[in-house]
């Protein structure tokens, strides 16, 4: 079957894309305008990719068994996600039955769960907060005498989530039960890594990997809510950092995606950069940056196909580093409050070019945002 399936990847244009939502939207919009076939895979929840694939086929993404057989009919020339965690199970699952080259189920393992991944970076030689895995059956005088070395605050998260959803700070052991049962309520696996906060402007440093080489296409600077929670509220590329700074994030990087052997596909590390100029990880993920930092932010501001690049290493093709467009400053702005709303507005009435694109808005909640999903939506602005 493997042999098969090589000899019709070379000779055909069908594309097997997982996940529909809007932020999976613009690869499959991407991968068209490319001359591929797109057939979309995800649960029927009514997202815009069950309209805009050229086939959509509402089937549950973590069925493997079903999805190996609905690939198997296909015959597709690769399989590609970029931004949904979930969908990098089943996608490096099926590029490995397909024969395409991807990241081992190691890696795999290791970059979707904060504490394994915490530990073998240490273990690489990278530096780390100190830090401890929290499990549901644990007491708070077991926690509090484990950390009693660390030095506050202290940050919470679910070992196995993203998109800021279960994240708590903890300023004084007085909050430490109230953390811990935040970040174990969202944790399905129901284990948390508690860690030293680190102090410092948050980044990104969006890459690519192909058979175990890199390259850093942008850095991206974050803006949050702060704590408690850390809800993304923007991103901002190329961020502002002179040349000496850039060269010793990309040797961070690459030294620590090499602890995790990654050797294909997006990576999206998020760091910061402390007062006293250490580069430390909050985690590394193998998929694209999500909130349109891959899909957008990327092309804009380096003029990269990113998404174009995912996409042939997921056919088993070496990425192509051509550019596409003229780079520019590029920066997403979300909804978090009736203000952001109103200047979303006045900049779409008075400078309307300098909006790329927006997404829907929803009515904005009266409530605190307490994870991205939260958001009444957002836009991108280019300078």
């Amino acid at each position: 079957m493997h042999i098969f399936i090589n000899k019709i990847i070379m000779e055909n244009n069908r594309l097997m894309i997982l996940g529909t939502n809007e932020y999976q939207n613009p690869l499959i919009l991407r991968a068209k305008e490319l001359g591929y076939e797109t057939h979309v895979f995800g649960w029927p929840h009514g997202e815009i990719g069950e309209t805009t694939a050229d086939v959509y086929y509402p089937v549950n993404i973590l069925d493997y068994d079903l999805l190996w057989e609905e690939c198997q009919k296909l015959q597709p020339c690769g399989v590609v996600s970029i931004c949904s965690e979930l969908a990098m199970h089943p996608m490096n699952f099926l590029l490995r039955k397909m024969g395409i080259p991807c990241n081992s189920l190691e890696t795999e393992t290791l970059t979707t769960n904060k504490y394994l991944m915490r530990k073998a970076m240490k273990e690489g030689g990278i530096d780390s907060p100190n830090f401890m895995l929290v499990t549901k059956d644990m007491t708070l005088d077991e926690v509090e005498e484990s950390v009693k070395d660390f030095n506050l605050p202290l940050i919470i998260k679910p070992c196995d989530l993203s998109s800021s959803r279960g994240v708590f700070k903890i300023e004084n052991l007085e909050t430490l039960q109230e953390g811990m049962d935040y970040a174990l309520g969202w944790s399905k696996t129901g284990e948390a890594i508690l860690e030293e906060f680190i102090e410092g402007p948050e980044y990104s440093g969006e890459s690519i990997a192909y058979n175990g080489r890199y390259k850093l296409l942008a850095i991206t600077e974050k803006h949050t809510t702060g704590a408690p929670h850390y809800v993304e509220t923007g991103h901002r590329q190329p961020a502002p950092l002179d040349e000496g700074t850039y060269k010793k994030i990309e040797q961070t990087l690459y030294k620590a995606f090499t602890s995790l052997s990654i050797s294909y596909g997006a990576i999206h590390p998020e760091f910061r950069i402390t007062p006293e100029g250490k580069i430390l990880f909050m985690e590394i993920a193998t998929r694209m940056g999500g909130d349109c930092i891959g899909t957008d932010l990327v092309p804009l501001s380096t003029g990269y196909d990113f998404m174009g690049m995912v996409i042939r290493i997921c056919c088993g093709k070496e990425p192509d580093f051509m550019k596409i467009r003229e780079p520019k400053l590029a920066e997403n702005h979300y909804i978090m409050s009736m203000a952001d709303l109103e200047e979303f507005n006045k900049i779409k009435t008075k400078h309307p070019e300098m909006i790329w694109r927006h997404s829907n808005m929803r009515p904005v909640l009266d409530a605190p945002v307490l994870k991205s999903a939260d958001r009444a939506g957002y836009y991108i602005t280019i300078k």
